[in-house]
């Protein structure tokens, strides 16, 4: 699979997932870029290669620590 179309597989991960903010969970994301043939280790490791398209932030207020991704390009 090209890099652009996993982009588009990632944005639309985001775009199904995200909550009123736009923040979308890794792990939510990660059922469905899976459902969609992509083979990955980390999903945190496959979005630092995307960093021109996807956000990451994660929240360790909480435990065990949550991260989130949203597009660059839709945020609010």
């Amino acid at each position: 699979m090209e890099k652009s179309e996993i982009g588009d597989i990632l944005i639309e991960a985001i775009n199904k997932c995200a909550n009123d903010e736009g923040w979308a969970n890794l792990a939510k994301m990660g059922v469905f870029i899976r459902k969609k043939g992509i083979k990955y280790g980390r999903l945190s490791r496959l979005l630092a290669e995307y960093t021109d398209i996807v956000e990451i932030k994660v929240d360790d207020s909480i435990q065990p620590p949550v991260a989130y991704a949203r597009s660059i390009t839709s945020s609010p």
